[in-house]
């Protein structure tokens, strides 16, 4: 199957802060600035113009509300982030802060000349010259549009990040799949036409079984995560095989605390490690092959174990294909909060403790992989 592509839809972007969350701000910094100008009349004992006060700051307000878009569009049009257009840029926002500025303060004491409320007579060259005291707005407002971009590119790239971990443990997960189904039907199917000429009925039994294992793991493809009791249903599916193609020479213990059956681990984590044990650890040796599989919790942790009898090895930190694909995909979903611990010796079997957070879910949810 060809690799799926993200979805990508092509839309223009929107404004940086939408319209009434400007007006808004606005708003409610013109109301400030009349609550302070009272107090400050009050503690000083001199009579407020509210005509003045509010009609000028409810301008200024409405004033720079309106030209706050137009802030943020040349912020996004010439944008000082970006370092090789950053002198162009900045000698256009140099430009664009004095004329809006002017721009802002010649409709401002234009307005307040009409309704009569600005003392004394309009005069251009007083506003021409006193409009640079205004220009740090621009700038503040500048400052804002960028800090609104980088929250918004921060937010992106974690979301970003999100689906590419998602995408990483998919395509993990399905390469794990793909590589169980085709040796383990292989190796099961050959057994069942081994047991066709011995015991018809062991072979159907193992056909049931095999056919059931498949589809659980056919069916839970998408499933990234499932509970420890469909996880092991799923283990103990394959074992049952297992010891169908090997009578009398696997045995197999389980030691599941109560209350763990709910927790949530990786789908597909047990089994790989069961499989490698089988294979490589209890099948090459003569004698009755043990294994045993615990999981409790300990505080806040889930804490399962797989241990086996087998032939072990003198190097602990040899990671297999397996184990290696197990880490990653450990790291992937959990980061730095679990560990996973092999003690192997040899004639003494491979004992594998992994730790991870405890986290449950309800038994009664839905999912692929229930029994």
């Amino acid at each position: 199957m060809p690799p799926q592509r993200p979805n990508v839809t092509s839309s223009t972007p929107g404004p940086l802060v939408p319209g009434p969350v400007i007006a808004l701000a606005w708003l409610l910094f013109s109301g400030f600035m009349v609550l302070l100008m009272f107090a400050q009349n009050l503690s000083a004992g001199t009579p407020t113009h509210w005509g003045e006060t509010l009609v000028g700051r409810l301008l200024h307000g409405l004033l720079w509300g309106l030209l706050t878009p137009v802030v943020f569009a040349l912020a996004t049009r010439f944008d000082l982030t970006e370092r090789h257009r950053r002198l162009p840029s900045l000698l256009m926002h140099a430009a664009a802060s004095y004329g809006l500025t002017l721009a802002y303060r010649l409709a401002y004491a234009g307005i307040m000349t009409v309704f009569g409320v600005l003392p004394g007579n309009f005069s251009l060259a007083t506003v021409i010259v006193n409009a640079n005291t205004w220009v740090p707005i621009y700038w503040m407002l500048l400052g804002m549009a960028y800090a609104v971009q980088y929250r918004e590119r921060f937010r992106q790239g974690q979301v970003q990040a999100a689906q590419l971990e998602t995408q990483l443990v998919q395509a993990q997960l399905q390469a794990l799949k793909m590589q169980l189904q085709p040796h383990f039907l292989f190796n099961s199917l050959n057994a069942v036409s081994a047991l066709m000429g011995t015991d018809v009925k062991a072979a159907r039994r193992m056909l049931a079984q095999l056919s059931q294992f498949l589809r659980l793991v056919l069916e839970g493809s998408d499933t990234q995560e499932v509970t420890l009791a469909q996880e092991l249903h799923l283990t103990r599916l394959y074992l049952e095989i297992e010891q169908t193609r090997f009578p009398d020479r696997l045995t197999v213990a389980y030691h599941i605390a109560p209350g763990t059956e709910a927790a949530l681990l990786p789908a597909l984590l047990l089994q790989p490690v069961v499989e490698n044990a089988v294979r490589h650890g209890l099948a090459p040796q003569a004698g009755v092959g043990e294994l045993a599989i615990s999981a409790r919790q300990q505080a806040n942790r889930l804490i399962v174990q797989v241990q086996d009898n087998g032939r072990g090895a003198t190097d602990t930190a040899i990671r297999g294909i397996g184990l290696r694909n197990l880490e990653s995909r450990l790291a992937t979903r959990y980061g730095a909060d679990y560990t996973l611990h092999v003690e192997t010796a040899p004639e003494q079997g491979y004992c594998l403790l992994l730790s991870l957070p405890f986290q449950t879910a309800t038994l009664t949810d839905s999912s692929p992989l229930t029994a």
